[in-house]
Formats: structure tokens, C-alpha cells, sequence
């Protein structure tokens, strides 16, 4: 296994790439008020066409690095499914719904990319954790609302994702109104018009969602909620349940392995391996 350094953002992450898996960091797809969108691409070798996941970083809508989710990332990969993790405008830069217009860019891009990186674009997932989780939720529950697309590229693509990976993610903002990172986040917007909760039903991709239920940050109610609305709306829902785990314990020692087993199955099980 090759140890890669990549600086993304203001921290500099070693990025454990596998034999099998090309890493290409840095690869801009889009520029928005003057700043560049990036992205890690993790790409199994061979010839596709590779099922592929957007990963979305977390850190309250306003830090974080695309690097956080790269051991899921660089795992997946393995098992031949790509994957691209990528920035999105933060809340000092831009409000609501400028991250969500970002990352329903990233999945076009892909899309519009998908022959140069052998990719299959039927099959794109979006995962994320906390703050990236809530984006990846809304990907997932907002493929025919209009207003959510923004203007970026490559429009003739569909931002549509087959399935959703939240890892402790925020459901609904009108609950956490009072955070100052919800209100830096949101800016005017309506909190419930930003909420994945209030989207969920017919329609929406398949979800698995992950949750720990010491989380201090992003309550545990929120996933079960979200997760009886999906399901009564004939959707399919997975709720893992980290008992007495707390905020981003898919990250730790004891629940690494868990998760990233119940990802792998979940994920493989909707998008399927090459060629599939």
C-alpha cells in the first residue's frame, strides 16, 4: 500500500492508497465566486465501467476537508467502485443553497466525465458525514425540486443519485434552528425549506444511515425519524445504530470496521461492482 500526503484545504492528510486504486488529487471541476472546487478521485484500475460515489465532508457547513471519508473511499475502490470526494463552497463564503447547487454539480460533472474516468454514470451514490451527510441526504430526497440545481455545469446531466450513505447526518435544521452553525449556514433560508426530513418520501434513493446514539452534536431521533418517514413512504431505509456512540464514531477504533462493513454491503448491493 502506497502512503500519499495530499493537502486539501488547511490540513495535510495521508491518504492510504492500495496497490489497485489510482489516486489523483486536486482535479478542479468547478470555480465558483472566485474560488476553485477540487476533488480526490479514487479509481479502481482496469476498464469499467466503474460504479462511483461523491464523498462530502463535514465540519458544520463551514471547515472541513475532502480527505475525511478517504479510508471508505480508498476501501471502496478496492472492491471497484470509484470514488469522488469533493469541496463545496463553506458558509463564510456562501449560504444556503450554494453547497447543495456545489455537490448536485459534482454528480453532473461526473457524469459529463464519466467515459474519461470510466464510470458508469447509471450508478453514482453520494455518502457523507454530519454537515456533508445532510448534503448527501438532500441529493437523495431533491432530484424534482426546483430551485436546488444552481447554475453550474453541465446541466444536460441529471444530479439524480441511486443511493444515500449519511453518516450522522443533520435531518432537520428547523430542529437545531438556535446553533450558530445552522444559522451561519442558513443565512434568510427557511430551516425546514433546507431540511432533508421535509423531502423524504416517494422517490427518493434508497438510504443508509449510520448514528450513534451519545451523539451530542446532531441528534439520534433525527436518523430514526428520518428513517420511519423513508420507510412509510415505501422507501428503502437502513438505521445502523452505534449505541452509546457519540458524534463521527464510525471513526474510531471500535466502530471502523462495523461500519464500513455495513457500507461496503449496502453499497455493493445498489450499485453493484464493474460492469455490473
Amino acid at each position: 500500500m502506497l502512503l500519499i500526503a495530499a493537502v486539501c484545504g488547511a490540513a495535510a492528510q495521508t491518504i492510504p492508497v492500495p496497490e489497485n486504486v489510482q489516486l489523483q488529487t486536486d482535479v478542479v471541476y468547478s470555480r465558483r465566486d472566485g474560488t476553485e472546487l477540487k476533488a480526490d478521485l479514487y479509481l479502481p484500475k482496469g476498464d469499467g465501467p466503474f460504479p462511483a460515489v461523491v464523498y462530502i465532508h463535514g465540519g458544520a457547513w463551514s471547515g472541513g476537508v475532502r480527505t475525511q471519508l478517504r479510508r471508505q473511499a480508498a476501501h471502496m475502490a478496492v472492491k471497484g467502485v470509484a470514488g469522488f470526494a469533493v469541496d463545496y463552497r463553506l458558509s463564510g463564503q456562501a449560504k444556503f443553497p450554494a453547497a447543495l447547487h456545489d455537490v448536485k454539480e459534482a454528480v453532473r460533472w461526473v457524469r459529463a466525465n464519466a467515459a474519461r474516468y470510466r464510470i458508469d454514470p447509471n450508478r453514482i451514490a453520494a455518502a457523507g458525514s454530519s454537515a456533508g451527510g445532510h448534503l448527501a441526504a438532500m441529493l437523495g430526497v431533491t432530484r424534482d425540486v426546483s430551485g436546488f440545481e444552481g447554475d453550474g455545469c453541465c446541466r444536460e446531466f441529471s444530479s439524480r443519485v441511486t443511493a444515500v450513505v449519511a453518516f450522522n447526518p443533520v435531518l432537520d435544521l428547523a430542529a437545531l434552528r438556535d446553533r450558530d452553525m445552522v444559522r451561519e449556514f442558513l443565512g434568510d433560508t427557511d430551516p425546514a425549506a433546507a431540511s432533508p426530513i421535509r423531502y423524504a418520501g416517494k422517490g427518493a434513493a434508497p438510504f443508509l444511515i449510520l448514528h450513534g446514539t451519545a451523539d451530542q452534536i446532531v441528534p439520534y431521533q433525527q436518523a430514526v425519524e428520518m428513517t420511519r418517514k423513508l420507510k412509510e413512504a415505501g422507501v428503502e431505509a437502513q438505521l445502523f445504530t452505534g449505541e452509546g456512540a457519540p458524534h463521527t464514531f464510525y471513526g474510531s477504533k471500535q466502530w471502523f470496521e462495523p461500519t464500513l462493513r455495513a457500507v461496503e454491503a449496502f453499497l455493493l448491493r445498489h450499485l453493484g461492482k464493474q460492469g455490473s
